[in-house]
């Protein structure tokens, strides 16, 4: 019999734009009664959905689940995770000293490699990289991971009296439940060759944007139209196949031109991260099913 999980078991260890925990109820409607050989995410982010998963289906699932995201930076923290914990939470300390001592923007520079001039300086590397995206995650304004033209993070900072850096059980947790370290993936979303019949893929691409205004895909890289497109038929060529196709996105007109051969489902989120307070609350969002999602 499959170990279930208890719901408080796990916490992402990121706050992440476009994190899927209020939503997994509704979507784990259209997965909870199938019995996927293996689950394929080709956009993790803060994987909500993965945990559920493994709470909803079994654990089991973690032998042969496959995480992926084209955002480098958040794939070596994962792995440095998964690998070594103990001493993931070593430089965490440590750089949760040096933000109380130095501030936020000193860890900024360190993580760019930039300083305040423009100046290139030594950034950090490796598994102290890793560490730094943590404290910087959990210490910039509303834990937001955005990067400009350049590729530089330049999220301003938060407004913390005390930040909970990281849940040293909760890492350790984390460690032990996320896949191993080969399924721990940096590609592009339709380079994941290993995607069978029966198998369940669920997609949370960055979302097509509202408004102008709106969008907040830049924590990975430019994705337009054309991707769009290119993930729609990527979406269709694995529901042709007979996998089981689920994917998120925003409830723009466009979105549901490209996916109206499939069934769309419109599902309410709240939406924290937004600079004007004001502007936060329950958003609309579409849900689109494959055939076999729709007819299990």
């Amino acid at each position: 019999m499959a170990t279930v999980l208890t719901e408080t078991e796990v916490k992402p260890v990121l706050k992440w734009a476009g994190g899927k925990r209020e939503l997994v109820p509704e979507i784990r409607e259209f997965y909870r009664n199938l019995s996927p050989t293996k689950y394929v995410e080709p956009f993790f982010g803060g994987g909500a959905v993965y945990f559920d998963i493994l709470k909803t289906l079994g654990i089991q699932h973690k032998e042969t689940t496959i995480i992926n995201d084209v955002n480098q930076d958040l794939i070596d923290m994962y792995r440095n995770i998964k690998s070594n914990p103990k001493e993931l939470l070593y430089h965490c300390n440590n750089l949760k000293k040096d933000y109380e001592q130095h501030g936020y923007y000193f860890l900024r520079e360190k993580f760019n490699g930039l300083d305040s001039n423009k100046n290139n300086i030594e950034r950090f590397e490796g598994i102290e990289r890793s560490a730094a995206l943590i404290v910087i995650n959990r210490t910039c304004f509303n834990g937001l991971y955005r990067v400009n033209s350049n590729g530089f993070f330049n999220v301003p900072k938060g407004s913390y009296k005390n930040p909970r850096i990281v849940d040293e059980e909760n890492l350790y947790k984390l460690s032990n439940l996320l896949p191993k370290m080969e399924n721990i993936r940096c590609q592009e979303f339709d380079e994941i060759k290993d995607i069978n019949k029966g198998d369940l893929v669920y997609f949370d691409p960055p979302y097509y944007p509202l408004n102008e205004t709106s969008s907040f895909t830049a924590y990975s890289s430019s994705f337009g139209k054309d991707e769009q497109i290119r993930l729609k038929d990527y979406f269709k060529k694995l529901n042709e196949s007979g996998v089981n196709v689920i994917l998120s996105n925003s409830s723009s007109p466009f979105i549901e031109e490209i996916y109206s051969e499939f069934q769309i489902l419109k599902i309410y989120a709240g939406r924290n991260i937004n600079s004007k307070v004001q502007k936060r609350g329950k958003i609309p969002e579409f849900l689109i099913l494959g055939d076999s999602v729709v007819s299990q």
